[in-house]
């Protein structure tokens, strides 16, 4: 009940914010989806949870707040608040700057409560090819984040939709890996992954979204799982 209220929560803030403020300088975006496994830079964080979100855009800037809320019983939420800016220096390049505070309100043990990062990158797109490469900076685990992509969207004409395909690389190097245990861990690691997903247009506002996912890890410690698959279904609600 929680986690639906919240999302028709973010709805109506949506609602009463697009009655005050003309359309043409902002855009507010609702997400709801499940999702069957939340990994993130190739570790595994939850099994099956809910992940709604909203996300606010004004001219090139943006804000928002993406939550991870496990189904699973015994397993932490998490919550991050980012913003960032976007500028293009032509229609095929542009780059971003994004700040992301992390938070994991039922962290216990010794576990990861907070961090925070800063990151910059460039998106390059020639031929329907979209390519990217970031860097990222988290304070709190004093780790260096290095990851590209490669994406293309195949079109599928006979359902009105596309596939959406993307494949990803990149490494981890951090010098406090578990900062509120009271011992400095240093960990450096490898990732990749690959998305495939279909958006279904349902209206000039919604879209609904069925996707697949695999990633995979090196040089984490001995009996750390080290490949995933999981799907995820959602909504997209868009004012």
């Amino acid at each position: 009940m929680k986690k639906i209220t919240m999302f028709l929560a973010t709805l109506a803030v949506g609602a009463a914010l697009n009655a005050q403020t003309p359309r043409s300088s902002y855009s507010v975006s609702a997400d709801f989806p499940y999702s069957s496994k939340y990994v993130f830079r190739g570790i595994e964080n939850s099994k099956d949870a809910f992940q709604p979100s909203v996300e606010v855009t004004v001219g090139d800037a943006y804000g928002g707040i993406w939550t991870n809320q496990p189904i699973t019983k015994g397993q932490s939420n998490e919550i991050d608040l980012y913003g960032g800016y976007k500028w293009k220096t032509s229609d095929a390049l542009s780059f971003e700057a994004v700040g992301t505070y992390y938070w994991y309100p039922e962290a216990r043990g010794g576990a990861t409560k907070h961090t925070f990062e800063m990151g910059i990158g460039g998106t390059y797109t020639v031929s329907g090819v979209t390519t990217s490469a970031y860097y990222y900076r988290d304070f709190v685990l004093e780790a260096n984040i290095l990851q590209g992509s490669i994406g293309y969207s195949f079109p599928l004409t006979d359902i009105g939709s596309s596939l959406d395909f993307s494949l990803y690389l990149g490494s981890v190097n951090a010098r406090d890996w578990a900062p509120d245990s009271g011992v400095k861990v240093k960990e450096n690691y490898g990732y990749w992954g690959v998305d495939a997903s279909i958006p279904f247009k349902l209206n000039d506002t919604s879209t609904f979204t069925v996707g697949t996912h695999y990633a995979d890890n090196n040089g984490l410690p001995s009996g750390t799982p080290g490949s995933f698959f999981w799907v995820t279904v959602g909504l997209t609600v868009g004012f």
